[in-house]
């Protein structure tokens, strides 16, 4: 879902991969939707002790953020730090990951549209073997 509506995302089939990469060095968060012929990814890794991720966006660039766990260690809240290419469409600016448990989770990601105006999408997610098609989710 997202708020304020975009009817382009709401209620369309979204699939999330998530692997780790680099020699376990990094993970790569891809998220693809039905109807867009392209899809965003993002990267998590170490850096100098922060974990820090870069969303390789499609309004062409590369927003960083830096993250935080919760002291429960269900949450993790990433806040903007950079940016790299164009700001002329806007740029995702913070993201919220909450572990529900070890085959479920939520995120909540915001773009900051030109002007400074937020738009949200939150996902809920559910593990499924590759190729699997959770119902109503």
């Amino acid at each position: 879902t997202t708020f304020p509506p975009a009817p382009d995302f709401d209620g369309k089939f979204a699939q999330f991969s998530l692997r780790v990469t680099s020699r376990g060095h990094a993970l790569v968060h891809e998220l693809s939707l039905s109807g867009i012929p392209d899809h965003p990814v993002t990267m998590f890794y170490l850096d100098e002790g922060r974990l820090l991720l870069t969303h390789y966006c499609d309004a062409g660039n590369r927003p960083r953020m830096v993250g935080k766990l919760s002291p429960d260690g269900k949450t993790l809240e990433f806040d903007f730090l950079d940016l790299s290419g164009g700001n002329q469409h806007g740029h995702m600016g913070h993201a919220v990951f909450t572990f529900v448990d070890e085959n479920h989770h939520t995120e909540d990601w915001t773009y900051m549209m030109p002007g400074d105006k937020p738009v949200r999408a939150h996902f809920d997610l559910q593990r499924t073997n590759t190729g699997d098609v959770v119902p109503g989710k």
